[in-house]
């Protein structure tokens, strides 16, 4: 492509963009996103972003794109906005859908209140997103105890008592790592295998605690059941997670 066809092709986008514009202040219609334009535009914010996170969204009425005549959504730049905001909650305040929802509400009424964080309270220390499903699965014994900077004989303990459990074809998860590296840690207090095994315990109860609250709401007939049951799932992990912290705390200051 020479020079000057170059310059002529940027100035017809320029050009074209700026009649779009024109358009959009004459007619009153502002220029509107299909589902995947928004995905690539918040994916660069928010990575993990699916279309189904979005249908979500507006099965829970949080946002409400208009529909083409064929059926499609397109989203208006305030579609987006309100979208980006409603992510942003969701990372970085740790808020669940009731409270976004709330929040939502209130700037829609135009009656907005500053919600004070206190900074020094562990409750929701644990956010849900932490909770998705591990993209790395498949790890050997030999890549946990690298990572976890362990021996073969802790991690074969912590099998044994089922504190981590390997797949049927014997290999691990990121999320194993994590559970043996901070078992060795506690290791180093004094906190063996017959204080963790109690933990175990209680991870089973609250993990039934958390299917008994999603796992009906997978059943629903509408296409975005199973969207809402793991995004439920994984609020009320945070939260019980959130309220064991909490619990701790108020504990040892007592």
């Amino acid at each position: 492509m020479s020079a000057q066809t170059g310059a002529a092709r940027q100035s017809d986008d320029k050009r074209d963009q700026g009649s779009a514009a024109s358009l959009a202040r004459a007619t009153g219609i502002l220029p509107t996103a299909s589902i995947g334009d928004v995905i690539k535009q918040l994916q660069v914010d928010f990575p993990d972003l699916k279309v189904s996170k979005i249908r979500f969204f507006e099965a829970e009425g949080l946002i409400s794109p208009r529909r083409s005549k064929s059926g499609y959504r397109r989203f208006s730049p305030e579609d987006i906005s309100r979208i980006r905001f409603i992510l942003g909650l969701q990372r970085d305040e740790f808020l669940p859908l009731k409270i976004i929802r709330e929040r939502l509400d209130a700037m829609d009424s135009g009656h907005v209140t500053a919600i004070p964080v206190h900074r020094d309270s562990v409750a929701g220390a644990v956010t849900a997103d932490q909770f998705r499903a591990p993209q790395v699965r498949r790890l050997t014994r030999a890549d946990v105890c690298v990572r976890s900077g362990v021996d073969d004989e802790l991690l074969a303990v912590l099998v044994r008592m089922e504190m981590v459990v390997p797949d049927a074809a014997g290999f691990f998860s990121v999320d194993d790592v994590d559970v043996v590296s901070i078992a060795a840690k506690l290791g180093e207090f004094g906190i063996d295998s017959r204080h963790l095994r109690s933990l175990v315990t209680m991870a089973r109860r609250q993990s039934d605690l958390v299917n008994r609250v999603a796992e009906p709401i997978a059943h629903g007939r509408d296409e975005n059941a199973a969207e809402r049951s793991a995004e439920v799932g994984r609020e009320v992990s945070a939260l019980l997670v959130s309220l064991h912290a909490s619990l701790v705390k108020a504990n040892i200051s007592r």
